[in-house]
Protein backbone atom coordinates (compact mmCIF):
# COMPACT_ATOMS: atom_id res chain seq x y z
CA UNK A 1 0.00 0.00 0.00
CA UNK A 2 1.01 3.43 -1.34
CA UNK A 3 0.80 7.21 -0.87
CA UNK A 4 -1.03 7.78 -4.04
CA UNK A 5 -0.05 11.53 -4.63
CA UNK A 6 1.76 14.85 -3.30
CA UNK A 7 4.42 15.19 -1.13
CA UNK A 8 4.62 11.30 -0.30
CA UNK A 9 3.83 10.29 -3.53
CA UNK A 10 4.64 6.35 -4.53
CA UNK A 11 5.69 6.18 -0.26
CA UNK A 12 5.09 2.79 0.85
CA UNK A 13 2.74 2.34 4.29
CA UNK A 14 3.49 -0.34 6.45
CA UNK A 15 0.25 -2.24 8.07
CA UNK A 16 0.16 -5.35 9.32
CA UNK A 17 -0.71 -8.60 7.89
CA UNK A 18 -3.83 -9.33 10.03
CA UNK A 19 -7.20 -10.00 8.13
CA UNK A 20 -9.13 -7.94 11.36
CA UNK A 21 -7.00 -5.18 10.16
CA UNK A 22 -9.02 -3.58 7.04
CA UNK A 23 -6.94 -0.83 5.03
CA UNK A 24 -8.73 1.76 3.45
CA UNK A 25 -8.36 0.30 -0.80
CA UNK A 26 -6.31 2.68 -3.13
CA UNK A 27 -9.11 3.18 -5.46
CA UNK A 28 -11.15 4.58 -2.29
CA UNK A 29 -8.43 6.90 -1.62
CA UNK A 30 -7.81 8.19 -4.69
CA UNK A 31 -11.52 8.59 -5.37
CA UNK A 32 -12.35 10.69 -1.90
CA UNK A 33 -9.59 13.21 -2.19
CA UNK A 34 -10.48 13.40 -6.12
CA UNK A 35 -13.75 14.60 -4.93
CA UNK A 36 -12.42 16.75 -1.98
CA UNK A 37 -10.04 18.29 -4.52
CA UNK A 38 -8.17 21.24 -4.13
CA UNK A 39 -10.23 21.57 -0.71
CA UNK A 40 -7.66 19.48 1.32
CA UNK A 41 -4.69 22.44 0.20
CA UNK A 42 -4.72 24.22 3.60
CA UNK A 43 -7.56 22.69 5.34
CA UNK A 44 -7.67 20.76 8.71
CA UNK A 45 -8.25 17.26 8.23
CA UNK A 46 -9.04 14.56 11.28
CA UNK A 47 -8.80 10.80 10.63
CA UNK A 48 -10.77 8.60 12.68
CA UNK A 49 -9.85 4.48 13.21
CA UNK A 50 -6.89 5.74 10.86
CA UNK A 51 -5.40 2.40 11.25
CA UNK A 52 -2.35 2.65 9.10
CA UNK A 53 -2.68 6.32 9.02
CA UNK A 54 -3.52 5.92 5.26
CA UNK A 55 -5.96 8.61 4.46
CA UNK A 56 -4.96 11.09 7.35
CA UNK A 57 -0.97 11.08 5.50
CA UNK A 58 -2.61 11.06 2.12
CA UNK A 59 -4.57 14.23 3.24
CA UNK A 60 -1.14 15.53 4.70
CA UNK A 61 0.78 14.40 1.41
CA UNK A 62 -1.77 16.81 -0.66
CA UNK A 63 -1.67 19.77 1.02
CA UNK A 64 -3.80 19.83 4.47
CA UNK A 65 -2.68 21.91 7.19
CA UNK A 66 -3.28 19.80 9.84
CA UNK A 67 -3.78 16.01 10.40
CA UNK A 68 -5.07 14.70 13.51
CA UNK A 69 -5.19 10.58 13.01
CA UNK A 70 -6.83 9.03 16.35
CA UNK A 71 -6.86 5.81 17.13
CA UNK A 72 -6.76 3.21 20.10
CA UNK A 73 -3.86 0.91 18.07
CA UNK A 74 -0.95 3.43 17.27
CA UNK A 75 1.89 1.20 16.44
CA UNK A 76 1.91 1.09 12.62
CA UNK A 77 0.11 4.99 12.56
CA UNK A 78 3.40 6.10 14.25
CA UNK A 79 5.65 3.89 11.76
CA UNK A 80 4.84 5.29 9.49
CA UNK A 81 4.45 8.66 10.01
CA UNK A 82 8.07 8.41 11.03
CA UNK A 83 9.06 6.81 7.78
CA UNK A 84 7.61 9.61 5.99
CA UNK A 85 8.61 12.37 8.51
CA UNK A 86 4.77 13.18 8.58
CA UNK A 87 3.43 16.25 10.60
CA UNK A 88 0.15 14.49 11.50
CA UNK A 89 -0.66 14.83 15.19
CA UNK A 90 -1.12 10.67 16.86
CA UNK A 91 -3.64 10.63 19.13
CA UNK A 92 -3.96 6.99 21.12
CA UNK A 93 -7.58 6.71 21.88
CA UNK A 94 -11.03 5.61 21.36
CA UNK A 95 -12.99 7.76 19.37
CA UNK A 96 -16.00 8.57 21.46
CA UNK A 97 -13.33 9.68 24.42
CA UNK A 98 -11.62 12.01 21.54
CA UNK A 99 -14.57 13.24 20.29
CA UNK A 100 -15.70 14.15 23.80
CA UNK A 101 -12.54 16.10 24.19
CA UNK A 102 -12.04 17.68 21.38
CA UNK A 103 -12.97 21.10 20.59
CA UNK A 104 -11.81 22.27 17.43
CA UNK A 105 -13.74 22.01 14.46
CA UNK A 106 -12.57 20.48 11.44
CA UNK A 107 -12.87 20.82 7.57
CA UNK A 108 -12.73 17.10 6.84
CA UNK A 109 -13.46 13.97 9.26
CA UNK A 110 -13.01 10.30 8.13
CA UNK A 111 -14.69 8.21 9.96
CA UNK A 112 -13.86 4.43 9.24
CA UNK A 113 -14.38 2.42 12.43
CA UNK A 114 -15.22 -1.57 12.02
CA UNK A 115 -17.76 -1.99 9.70
CA UNK A 116 -20.08 -4.11 11.93
CA UNK A 117 -20.38 -1.63 14.23
CA UNK A 118 -23.28 0.49 13.24
CA UNK A 119 -23.54 1.66 16.56
CA UNK A 120 -20.19 3.21 16.41
CA UNK A 121 -20.86 4.92 13.37
CA UNK A 122 -24.24 6.31 14.70
CA UNK A 123 -22.76 7.44 18.06
CA UNK A 124 -20.02 9.18 16.27
CA UNK A 125 -21.86 10.92 13.47
CA UNK A 126 -24.08 12.57 16.20
CA UNK A 127 -21.41 13.50 18.23
CA UNK A 128 -19.58 15.01 15.41
CA UNK A 129 -22.73 17.16 14.26
CA UNK A 130 -24.62 18.00 17.97
CA UNK A 131 -20.49 19.31 19.10
CA UNK A 132 -20.22 21.16 16.00
CA UNK A 133 -16.87 19.87 15.03
CA UNK A 134 -17.62 20.76 11.34
CA UNK A 135 -16.43 23.91 10.29
CA UNK A 136 -18.67 25.53 8.04
CA UNK A 137 -19.09 23.52 4.74
CA UNK A 138 -17.20 20.80 6.23
CA UNK A 139 -17.25 17.30 5.02
CA UNK A 140 -18.05 14.12 7.54
CA UNK A 141 -16.97 11.16 5.31
CA UNK A 142 -18.22 7.31 6.48
CA UNK A 143 -16.62 4.38 5.15
CA UNK A 144 -18.71 1.25 5.65
CA UNK A 145 -20.38 -1.53 4.16
CA UNK A 146 -23.59 -1.56 2.14
CA UNK A 147 -25.48 -2.68 5.33
CA UNK A 148 -25.06 0.35 7.40
CA UNK A 149 -27.36 3.06 6.02
CA UNK A 150 -27.01 6.66 7.19
CA UNK A 151 -29.99 7.69 5.67
CA UNK A 152 -31.77 6.33 8.67
CA UNK A 153 -30.45 9.32 11.32
CA UNK A 154 -29.23 11.65 8.69
CA UNK A 155 -30.89 11.85 5.71
CA UNK A 156 -31.16 16.00 6.24
CA UNK A 157 -27.42 15.70 5.98
CA UNK A 158 -26.03 13.59 3.32
CA UNK A 159 -25.22 15.07 0.40
CA UNK A 160 -23.35 11.57 -1.84
CA UNK A 161 -22.95 8.47 -1.12
CA UNK A 162 -20.13 6.15 -3.83
CA UNK A 163 -19.96 2.75 -3.87
CA UNK A 164 -16.44 0.56 -4.52
CA UNK A 165 -17.10 -3.06 -4.33
CA UNK A 166 -18.06 -3.88 -0.70
CA UNK A 167 -17.02 -0.16 0.48
CA UNK A 168 -19.52 2.75 0.31
CA UNK A 169 -18.91 6.03 0.84
CA UNK A 170 -20.99 8.39 2.68
CA UNK A 171 -20.70 12.34 2.56
CA UNK A 172 -22.62 14.40 5.36
CA UNK A 173 -22.57 18.02 5.30
CA UNK A 174 -23.74 20.37 8.13
CA UNK A 175 -24.40 24.05 6.93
Amino acid sequence: MNIISGQFRRRALVFPNDRLFRPTKSIVRESVFNMIGDRIVGASFLDLCSGSGAIGLEAESRGAASVTCVDRYVKYLRLNKDALKAKIDVVRSDISRYLTRCADPFDFIYLDPVWADHDTYFKSMHMIIDRELLSSNGWLLGEHDHSFDPNREFSQYLVKQVQYGNSRVSILMVG
